[in-house]
């Protein structure tokens, strides 16, 4: 009997010590993952504005173009992000730091309801590091729980691209190219729900601090572009009324981006694209809203 126990004593350190050590390389070698956990420690932090988003404004708002051009900004969105992670991230920014004079949200309706779910669902590198569960972490430990993350890692052990790839100001920046062969297919204009009970409430968070919320609709592929305004009034859960502007209009985001070469995956802009983009937003809309703001 004793040597039934030393052997599970051992079997269960043996997988202590693997998953701990899977938790030390995702940390040293993730750039998505470290940054959770830089920001979840976050303390007297002073941005001018904060984005929140999916992985389509992790990609695609440059938050270091915006700094250097005088609106210090870091990129709060999260690969995989329902809106109410935006919340979480953004109510937890606000316990510790001092308060942004902006907040960018930017959606990702080009690619579906990921972002606006109507059903709520958790970000599991999130959860991890915003709400620590002992129990948890040892019914579904970081090896099961993270284990898409070693795709990623595999991909940066064979991958120039990725190997190259940075984190800065919490955008994800690279500049690997993958054209957008697709083709604009959608000439009439398409309704979009935002009445989200976790939109309405990260605006009215930033409404009682005196924070301004700016609502971006980033653009998706050519096929997921639509014809509705560059501007537009929606209405909120509360039936109160917000403005969206739309990168995601065909005519406006041809304009600014190059099929061939601002494209890092299917709706998802490389470097040279969020730059771009990110450029159009300063000059369109953040410039516009920040002198209003001042007033």
């Amino acid at each position: 009997m004793s040597n039934f126990f030393k052997k599970c004593f051992w079997f269960l350190a043996i997988v202590v010590v693997l998953n701990m050590l899977y938790l030390l390389v995702l940390l040293c070698f993730s750039p998505g993952f470290n940054k959770i956990y830089e920001i979840s420690n976050f303390k007297n932090q002073n941005f001018e504005t904060i984005v929140l988003g999916n992985s389509m404004a992790l990609d695609g708002i440059d938050s270091d173009y915006l700094s250097k051009n005088g609106m210090s900004t870091y990129n709060l969105s999260v690969a995989g992000d329902h809106v109410s992670t935006s919340l979480l991230l953004l109510e937890d920014y606000l316990k510790n730091n001092s308060k942004p004079k902006m907040v960018v949200v930017g959606f990702s309706s080009a690619i579906g309801k990921s972002y606006l779910n109507p059903v709520p669902f958790t970000n599991p590198e999130v959860e991890f590091f915003y709400h620590p569960n002992w129990i948890s972490n040892c019914t579904n430990p970081p090896l099961f729980n993270f284990q898409w993350l070693a795709v990623d890692l595999i991909k940066i052990l064979i991958s120039k691209d990725h190997r190259n790839a940075k984190m800065i100001l919490g955008q994800w920046k690279t500049q690997k190219v993958i054209p957008d062969t697709s083709v604009f297919k959608n000439p009439t204009a398409t309704t979009i729900d935002y009445k989200d009970a976790y939109l309405l409430k990260i605006i009215q968070l930033c409404e009682s601090r005196g924070i301004q919320v700016i609502l971006v609709e980033l653009p998706g592929s050519n096929s997921n572009r639509n014809s509705l305004p560059f501007q537009y009034t929606i209405t909120l859960k509360n039936q109160s009324t917000s403005v969206v502007y739309n990168l995601n209009n065909y005519e406006v985001s041809s304009k600014i981006l190059n099929s061939a070469a601002d494209w890092l995956a299917p709706d998802h802009l490389n470097q040279n694209g969020g730059m771009k983009i990110t450029e159009f937003l300063l000059k369109n809309v953040l410039q516009k809203e920040s002198t209003t703001l001042q007033q």
